[in-house]
């Protein structure tokens, strides 16, 4: 197991190269974003999808978020944007706003835990942007940790809960804090939050007004 060290604000491509390798060929690495740390492997490939289950020890009813570069992508991976998605859109993303839509058909069902829907966000991370520009496929970020334990928050509390079973780990430094993305969830026409986390609901409501909340 590789830990590389890059640089989060300039990441430097030779080393991010090396990570979108691993995710190429169905491995999986723990990575920074702006959040919390992440597993991440293909998640367009069920045999990396797999991998992170079981690394995790998760429950195959829960579903695996997904990160993506651009909101183009977002809508290749969902069967429809609603226009109040579009407005979260542009008031959070890059930011720390997962969006629960339904899930267009090509995505693995694994991710969907059992549902028809996927939760995916645009982060605020260069590195994290960089990485999936280079793999030119979404990747997974669901939190770097054993299912139930804390949030990791550096590349060492990843190697504590994984070793040598990942592939490789960046190290983007310490986070200023384990607080995840916030979750939104939309169907059919309705919304509400899921989990409160970085954005406050405050801030979401600002945008599209009142809908519910679930504790």
């Amino acid at each position: 197991m590789n830990m590389l060290k890059i640089n989060p604000d300039n990441p430097e491509p030779d080393l991010l190269n090396k990570a979108a390798d691993v995710i190429l060929n169905n491995g999986i690495i723990g990575y920074p974003t702006e959040t919390v740390y992440g597993l991440g492997a293909n998640a367009l490939s069920d045999v990396a999808v797999e991998k992170v289950f079981e690394l995790k020890g998760r429950e195959k009813n829960k579903p695996i978020l997904i990160i993506v570069a651009e909101l183009d992508q977002v809508k290749k991976l969902v069967a429809s944007f609603p226009a109040q998605a579009e407005n979260l859109a542009n008031a959070f993303w890059p930011g720390a706003l997962t969006m629960v839509l339904e899930a267009a058909p090509q995505l693995s069902k694994l991710l969907l835990g059992g549902g028809n829907h996927i939760g995916i966000r645009i982060p605020a991370s260069q590195i994290c942007l960089e990485l999936i520009k280079l793999c030119g496929v979404p990747i997974t970020s669901t939190s770097a940790n054993i299912a139930g334990k804390e949030n990791p928050i550096t590349a060492e509390e990843v190697f504590e809960f994984f070793g040598s079973k990942l592939d490789l780990i960046i190290d983007g430094g310490t986070l200023p804090s384990r607080v995840p993305s916030t979750v939104i969830a939309f169907e059919d026409n309705n919304f509400k939050i899921l989990r409160e986390g970085a954005i406050p609901y405050s801030k979401i409501q600002h945008v599209i007004g009142r809908f519910r909340y679930e504790r």
